[in-house]
């Protein structure tokens, strides 16, 4: 009824109408008779496709067609010769996004600005100032209110990529949750810009941490406000979510740029703060002797997620690995055997060793022992290296005739572990045990000349005339 209607209605001041010669074409249609209309439809344009459309109510369909657009299968007939998208744009107008197709060679050489509404499309010549009824359509056509997802309505904070329409004078907000497209180029289906990359600005605004605490100097604030080149982003090379990934990775990159000992974990910004990274880490004795090593000695930053002091440990093993141990095992960490051990494990080892230096230069030293003193001493020392735990485990593995098991039931006793243990024992062992338990209390308290004091009063009591320097 009205072929001009696929046209651009003018809301311009154009001083030539860049569609004049194709509405004097589609003027002449529209009264045209069977074979007329049979001559304007061999054509190409546009125009031929309104022609070979109008043919079709009153001739034999010559045959469909199908393209698929997107994700939308659209369904055409064929009538003449009009190319391909003249005709899909002409049956199925009502999309406003394929009634664009029609025009899209003219828009596209004489490099003006069309907008495609609900029920038509407008024309703005040069003026790339959108119509002020394209706003809503679009933002609607996005899902988008006041230019926002339904996320940033509710939380204006959360991280989103913000996009500035230059000459819509609009601002477009898509949080990480909602980015699954590209925003720019889902827009450009309804409207047509020669000039897209100088219109539309792109950036992420959020935050890649959080602060522990206010420092006085913040090492990475420059780091964080620079942002990501936008070009392949507008260009519709990448989607939203990918644009945002891009900037966590481009401010990732910048901090790593930094010669500064930052520690940046699971999103916190600690800035040099090591006590407070150890109060999160919640490391053993051990680990935290090493992770206050390396802290200390790192000069580029750290970051991290899903961070343990382990992993820490790990990251920096192979530097630091050597030095740590023998700091902490001194002339004893070659002893210290690491292979197929975690950093943590190989740590505990190390500890335990220092410990039990620690331990041994309290005591005195022996050559050699009698038997029994010898089987004392180690119960001894076993218990101030490692507890209840491995002084139990020296008498199990012992093999006990009567004054062993004496000496050991003495132990049990000064340790307060006799019970559970008895029945082990005979009335005769544990009567003698309960004679030398003084000196079994001394041997694991005493030090220096003491302790050797201790020892030989204890070998004494067992009816033996040896002397531990004998």
């Amino acid at each position: 009824k009205n072929p001009l209607m696929v046209l651009p209605e003018c809301q311009s001041e154009c001083r030539k109408c860049y569609f004049k010669g194709l509405k004097t074409k589609i003027e002449k249609i529209k009264d045209a008779d069977e074979k007329k209309l049979a001559k304007y439809a061999s054509g190409k344009d546009l125009s031929a496709a309104i022609a070979g459309t109008i043919l079709l109510a009153d001739s034999k369909i010559s045959y469909f067609a199908a393209k698929k657009i997107g994700d939308t299968t659209y369904v055409y007939a064929r009538k003449g010769k009009a190319r391909d998208e003249k005709l899909l744009a002409v049956q199925n107008f009502k999309d406003p996004h394929i009634r664009m197709l029609g025009i899209m060679d003219i828009v596209s050489k004489k490099k003006i600005y069309v907008y495609s509404i609900q029920d038509k499309m407008i024309c703005k010549g040069k003026d790339a100032t959108p119509p002020k009824e394209f706003i809503p359509f679009v933002m609607k056509k996005m899902g988008l209110e006041n230019g926002m997802c339904r996320h940033m309505l509710k939380d204006k904070k959360k991280t989103h990529i913000k996009i500035k329409w230059i000459p819509a004078g609009v601002e477009i907000k898509i949080c990480e949750e909602c980015a699954s497209r590209n925003t720019i180029m889902e827009m450009t289906k309804y409207f047509y810009s020669p000039n897209i990359e100088k219109e539309f600005k792109a950036e992420v605004e959020g935050k890649f941490v959080s602060c522990h605490k206010k420092c006085d100097k913040c090492f990475i604030e420059e780091a964080i406000e620079k942002q990501t080149d936008d070009s392949y982003y507008i260009q519709g090379k990448i989607d939203d979510k990918k644009f945002i990934e891009n900037w966590y990775k481009k401010v990732q990159w910048n901090i790593e740029k930094l010669h500064e000992g930052v520690f940046i974990l699971d999103g916190i910004c600690y800035g040099k703060d090591i006590d407070a990274v150890i109060e999160k880490m919640k490391p053993s004795k051990w680990e935290e002797m090493a992770l206050r090593y390396i802290l200390e000695k790192i000069d580029r930053p750290l970051i991290m997620e899903n961070a343990t002091s382990n992993k820490i440990l790990s990251k920096y093993w192979e530097e630091y690995g050597d030095k740590i141990i023998k700091t902490m095992a001194g002339d004893a960490w070659e002893k210290i055997e690491s292979k197929n051990l975690m950093p943590s494990e190989i740590l505990e080892r190390a500890y335990a060793e220092t410990e039990k230096q620690k331990v041994l230069k309290d005591l005195p030293a022996f050559k050699s022992l009698p038997p029994l003193a010898e089987f004392a001493d180690k119960i001894a020392r076993a218990y101030r290296i490692g507890g209840y735990k491995e002084a139990i485990r020296v008498i199990h593995d012992e093999e006990m005739d009567v004054k062993k098991k004496a000496i050991a039931y003495a132990f049990l006793l000064a340790f307060n572990k006799a019970e559970g243990e008895e029945w082990k024992y005979s009335d005769m062992e544990k009567d003698f045990g309960r004679n030398l338990m003084k000196y079994a209390a001394e041997l694991i308290e005493k030090k220096g000349d003491e302790y050797e004091k201790a020892l030989q009063e204890m070998l004494t009591m067992t009816g033996s005339t040896k002397k531990i320097r004998g």
